[in-house]
């Protein structure tokens, strides 16, 4: 059951991803930047306020799926641990 649930949550979590970048890429793209709307009046200036939300994106994804992604390595690590240790003889001494 474990294992399912980690399963979705690494799912969700590079749609997520995925769904950050995009929608800063196209805010930055027709300008609209947080609460602050800039008038872009030609296409150098749009294609750099895409480049910046692109960045910004991949930086604010980063740092969201980041988290989950070493949750979810955690998760999985100390599952493998665990089995390991199941696997294990019991030595006496």
């Amino acid at each position: 059951m474990n294992w399912l649930l980690i399963g979705i949550l690494d799912g969700l979590n590079k749609l997520i991803a995925i769904v950050i970048v995009v929608s800063s890429t196209v805010s930055g793209y027709w300008g609209h930047f947080g609460t602050y709307t800039v008038a872009l009046n030609s296409p150098v200036e749009q294609a750099i306020a895409t480049a910046i939300g692109f960045v910004v994106g991949v930086i604010l994804a980063a740092l969201v799926s980041g988290f989950l992604a070493t949750i979810i390595n955690i998760s999985r690590e100390m599952t493998a641990i665990r089995h390991l240790l199941n696997e294990r003889p019991l030595v006496m001494r």
